[in-house]
């Protein structure tokens, strides 16, 4: 009984030993069958102490992962198999037999395969041949990525000027923007790196695993920088050139003469549009034309100061009303009359304009002598009288340039003044019907002595 006992575990034992054997070279893949498989799915960078496996196909779920002295981490983060199994899926098993690599051998997946299929840097087996040639040299292995000392976790934002500088020993986990300022990365960022209105430098360590972005700054790249991501580079060429090569001084101050012409066409336009619509306004309010035009000629400056009043208060006015429509319930159907609001302000303006173009044209006419009282020639020939310096100025730039610039400047000044003192004049003509026609005592006749 004793000799039977003993026999069953030695043959129990023996049988054990044959089983782990028979599961670690099952799981124990070749470097040529592992880098094959990986290879379909992941670019092998080498690390210092291991290797990196990048994504071929963006994944949201996994930017990166490390095989570093036998562990496994993901975009930072040390998994076990089994956390591993749920993060990737099916590369899981793949990855793991990595660990039963050495560092050196891991390293070796990520140089070039030779035409044996071997990686390049794998000793090939003795075999006795005649004397060749000397060999060529193999190719040197790719730069190691430095050992980063310090980790610096959460993004890093910097708003409103400010250098952002990532040195060689750091990685930090997550991304690195800069609003105004410029961006130097010499070390490692897992995530993005966007410069806007600043420089971005990239070192020849700087290794980036998402994307770098650039707007209206230049982009400085070293040859050895690691980028894993898209480089997108907005508003300014590559070379880092904030002017550009057709740049010309003379274009700048007076322009091209094709656009000279379309300004020029584009004032007359708006002067013969202008004419139409204070047409349009003669025609179908002529006596509240001639009411505001009594009034501009009554107090042309207390019209002007209640049109800038008007002018101010517009926008704030506009803002309170529409945020009172909607505090109250019963107001927010009323938003819909809003935008007719806005239309009413600027049909008021344009009859106040009318007016003012029509005390213009018979201001010209006057002077010239004519008797004419047409109303539509005398707001035709007011409108082309305000916008007559606008017009010249137009006309002298088409010639010369930008000196011209002065006279249609002062143009617009006189256009904007028409504009305010006819808006203040209906307003006030608008209060003045609103309160009624004032009544005056008839006049006393005094009978001579």
């Amino acid at each position: 009984m004793r000799k039977q006992l003993i026999c069953a575990f030695a043959v129990l034992t023996i049988a054990l030993i044959a089983r782990t054997a028979y599961i670690v070279h099952a799981q124990t893949a070749t470097a040529a069958e592992l880098r094959t498989a990986i290879s379909k799915n992941y670019d092998i960078v080498p690390l210092q102490q291991g290797v990196a496996l990048v994504p071929k196909t963006p994944n949201p779920r996994v930017r990166m992962i490390q095989v570093v002295n036998g562990a496994v981490s993901v975009d930072g983060d040390t998994l076990t198999a089994a956390q591993l199994r749920d993060r990737i899926g099916a590369d899981a098993a793949t990855i793991v037999q990595l660990t039963y690599l050495s560092a050196v051998e891991q390293r070796q997946l990520a140089l070039p395969e030779s035409p044996a299929g071997q990686p390049a840097g794998a000793a090939a087996p003795e075999t006795p041949s005649t004397p060749t040639p000397a060999a060529t040299p193999a190719p040197a292995p790719a730069p190691e990525t430095p050992t980063r000392t310090v980790r610096r976790d959460g993004d890093i934002v910097r708003i409103g000027g400010g250098a952002v500088t990532v040195e060689e020993n750091e990685r930090v986990e997550g991304d690195v923007v800069a609003i105004g300022g410029p961006v130097t990365v010499n070390g490692e960022v897992t995530g993005d790196v966007v410069a806007v209105g600043g420089g971005l430098t990239l070192g020849p360590r700087a290794v980036v695993r998402g994307e770098v972005t650039s707007v209206g700054a230049p982009l400085k790249r070293d040859s050895q920088a690691q980028v894993f991501g898209k480089v997108n580079e907005v508003g300014i060429g590559s070379d880092g050139q904030r002017i550009p090569r057709n740049f010309n001084l003379g274009n700048l101050i007076f322009g091209t003469f094709a656009s000279r012409v379309g300004r020029l066409t584009t004032t007359l336009a708006r002067v013969l549009m202008f004419i139409l619509f204070a047409m349009i306004v003669t025609a179908a309010g002529q006596r509240q034309v001639q009411q505001i035009a009594a009034r501009i000629a009554a107090e042309p400056v207390r019209a002007g100061l209640v049109g800038l009043l008007a002018e101010i208060l517009f926008v704030p006015v506009l803002v309170v009303t529409i945020v009172a429509l909607v505090i109250s319930i019963l107001g927010i159907p009323l938003l819909i009359l809003v935008p007719f609001g806005i239309i009413l302000v600027g049909v008021v303006m344009l009859v106040g304009y009318t007016a003012a173009a029509h005390i213009a044209g018979g201001w010209a006419l006057d002077r010239v002598g004519r008797s004419e009282r047409n109303p539509y020639v005398v707001v035709a020939i007011g409108i082309a009288v305000i916008a007559g310096i606008t017009l010249i100025g137009r006309l002298l730039a088409l010639a010369v340039g930008g000196f011209g610039a002065p006279l249609y400047f002062a143009g617009y000044v006189i256009e904007y003044l028409a504009w305010t003192i006819g808006f203040g004049a209906a307003i006030q003509t608008w209060i003045q019907m609103r309160r009624g026609p004032s009544i005056q005592p008839p006049p006393t006749t005094v009978s001579p002595a």
